[in-house]
């Protein structure tokens, strides 16, 4: 018997060089229609939360200083737009259990916080996404100032949801950043 290599080998890896070509191909011009198309869904669903988180706001409009960074790569704002002369809604990413939570806070013109809302995270359905429903997240409402601990077992404003604990904190974490956040946009206004 004489073996042909072409055939065996040489063959079949060309035919699948082909095939990931063609859809890679394939896959690179759907994105290019429903990117910007998911974009879009995205900048929809942030302005809704941000009328939620702040409803007394008719427009926002997005802040171009600095942004709070607590802990680079852990704790960090990541977009704040302001209503002029009603407050301000402050996204920020904070370290979890599964990475980083990102969240949006509301901010009324007087300091206190409006509402809490978890926007993306990847911890663990079931205990750990406790401390991400509105039931635990209301107790921010009303709060003008945190301690500031480097865990919210530091601090007697807010409770924690026990076997939740990273998550807790990286909610209370965000909701530091964005405290800081408005104080830094409120001394520049000044």
């Amino acid at each position: 018997m004489k073996n042909n290599t072409f055939k065996e080998y040489i063959q079949p890896i060309v035919v699948l060089v082909a095939i990931c070509l063609v859809m890679t191909f394939a896959l690179a011009y759907v994105n290019s229609i429903t990117a910007p198309m998911i974009a879009e869904n995205s900048a929809r669903a942030a302005d809704a939360s941000r009328a939620e988180l702040l409803p007394a706001a008719d427009s926002f409009e997005k802040y171009e200083g600095d942004l709070v960074v607590l802990v680079p790569d852990k704790v960090f704002v990541t977009e704040c737009y302001v209503a002029e002369g009603v407050g301000m809604v402050v996204t920020v990413q904070s370290s979890s259990f599964g990475g980083l939570l990102t969240e949006m806070i509301g901010i009324d013109s007087e300091g206190s916080i409006t509402g809490v809302k978890v926007t993306a995270h990847n911890d663990t359905k079931g205990l750990g996404t406790k401390a991400h429903e509105s039931g635990y997240l209301k107790q921010y409402i009303g709060l003008t100032e945190l301690a500031g601990a480097d865990n919210i077992k530091g601090d007697s404003a807010v409770s924690y949801i026990s076997g939740a604990t990273i998550s807790s904190n990286g909610v209370y974490q965000g909701v530091c950043a964005a405290l800081e956040q408005y104080q830094q946009v409120q001394g520049g206004a000044n």
